[in-house]
């Protein structure tokens, strides 16, 4: 059975970083799922399943030798492996070539998913980083090739963008939070806002409960 890694965006850029590229990268393809939205990536109780059941539907349907997409962002933020990054993705025809793949795991035409929260902060901080990874690379909506709306259409190439050049970027937090505050907003332990303010007991308390609530139900 193939099987996938999930990973922190943090994680997978550094496995980025340390990796043999034999192939140039110049383009960074954007897509969603539209199937599986994300409630149903979220109720399955295996979550990986998921991203094989897209790995069956791209190897058996569309006759693909793997998955098409190099990474897999899920709507906890978190990614998963795909596609050898050394092999062309199955992405947008005719610009397969020297192309890393991205697809966001949910629906995001108007009127279904939104692209929010710790998805958006991780999509953020994923080209932020493959940008500094492959010098020079342009981001590529499907949709500009395609009669598709892929990536959806509430997603707006020019905002996205300006996030990634930290134009309307939520505020930052340390280096060595990130991992942490992924965690306790994917847990909904905290809603992440605020990341630099004060805590109050009232608050400390909440967030210990809440983690008691989430391990042992009481």
């Amino acid at each position: 059975m193939r099987r996938f890694k999930e990973y922190t965006v943090n994680q997978y850029l550094e496995l980025l970083k340390n990796m043999k590229i034999d192939r140039e990268i110049k383009e960074i393809h954007l897509h969603h799922t539209w199937r599986p939205d994300k409630k149903g990536y979220e109720k399955a109780s295996n979550k990986e399943s998921v991203i094989y059941s897209i790995y069956k539907f791209h190897t058996e349907s569309n006759g693909w030798d793997d998955i098409g997409q190099h990474i897999s962002l899920t709507p906890s933020g978190t990614v998963w492996d795909g596609r050898d990054v050394n092999m062309d993705p199955a992405s947008i025809k005719g610009r397969n070539k020297n192309a890393l793949a991205i697809e966001m795991i949910g629906n995001f035409d108007d009127g279904y998913d939104k692209l929010e929260g710790v998805q958006l902060e991780s999509l953020v901080k994923l080209l932020k980083g493959l940008f500094n990874i492959f010098e020079g690379v342009k981001l590529i909506f499907h949709r500009e090739y395609s009669k598709k709306t892929c990536p959806g259409t509430s997603i707006k190439k020019e905002e996205l963008l300006d996030m990634v050049n930290e134009k309307q970027y939520p505020k930052e937090i340390s280096e060595w939070a990130k991992d942490a505050y992924e965690w306790v907003v994917r847990e909904k332990i905290s809603d992440g806002s605020d990341p630099k303010g004060s805590v109050t007991r009232e608050e400390l308390w909440t967030m210990l409960y809440r983690y008691h609530q989430k391990q042992y139900g009481k």
